[in-house]
């Protein structure tokens, strides 16, 4: 059996949204791994104190512009020579009633969330499958599995992303590179602390994790350590959905 440690030195790694929640645990873990870790984020300020205090280095990018996507890709490519792990973990979600969507809200989370994490996978796997090795992993959701009131785009973008790491994984695998997907339920970040201000609502949520509670930063990062890292060398083109059991009944 081969060694299990995550152990990532010497690896140059990508991580959006990355300043708070899962990105910025994620950021961590892989900082404890050794790994040279490059921030990715639109908020600047909030970005810059996570990465001084981590020791990693942040880039101040919104993911749904290309010009801010390119930038990156230049960025990292000119300080390291080269990108072996992408996560693809930048996110917004909209909490809205189908009727009162705005078209402009509409654009902006399937930008980010979707057409984004695409195009930066598109980039940054174009070196990877020159190279013939490297690790791509998105950030996806529970809802690519079952329905949700008032998250109508956020559950579409998340789905579809699910489908393109099929595609992605199809084209790529026998260049030596893996697309994944992780499918986090209910945590504990920015987007989710809401609902612990309203017992109600943190109650009957609670009643739909086998588990019995929310999940943590630190439990969905530690499932994409595992997808990226040799431990999982022979998985390409899953959702691996880490969600307390919400999704079985």
């Amino acid at each position: 059996m081969g060694n299990l440690n995550f152990d990532f030195a010497g690896r140059t790694v990508i991580v959006t949204g990355a300043a708070r929640g899962i990105g910025l645990e994620l950021a961590r873990s892989f900082h404890d791994a050794r790994a040279d870790v490059f921030m990715v984020d639109f908020d600047g300020e909030v970005l810059a104190k996570a990465a001084a205090e981590l020791g990693a280095r942040g880039i101040e990018a919104d993911v749904s512009s290309t010009a801010d996507v390119e930038a990156v890709l230049t960025k990292v490519v000119a300080e390291t020579g080269r990108v072996d792990i992408l996560v693809n973990n930048a996110g917004i979600l909209l909490y809205q009633p189908l009727i009162d969507l705005a078209w402009e809200d509409l654009e902006r989370v399937i930008a980010t969330d979707l057409t984004g994490a695409i195009g930066l996978t598109r980039l940054i796997g174009a070196g990877m499958v020159t190279r013939r090795t490297g690790v791509i992993v998105h950030t996806g959701s529970q809802l690519t599995f079952n329905g949700a009131e008032f998250r109508s785009v956020y559950a579409a973008a998340k789905a579809g992303i699910s489908q393109f790491i099929k595609t992605a994984a199809l084209e790529w695998g026998p260049h030596g590179v893996r697309v994944n997907c992780i499918a986090p339920g209910r945590t504990l970040t920015p987007i989710n602390r809401h609902l612990l201000s309203d017992p109600e609502q943190y109650a009957e949520a609670i009643k739909r994790i086998p588990l019995g509670r929310f999940g943590e930063p630190e439990d969905i990062a530690q499932a994409i350590v595992f997808l990226v890292s040799d431990a999982s060398a022979y998985v390409t083109g899953q959702t691996l959905v880490v969600d307390g059991g919400w999704v079985l009944p």
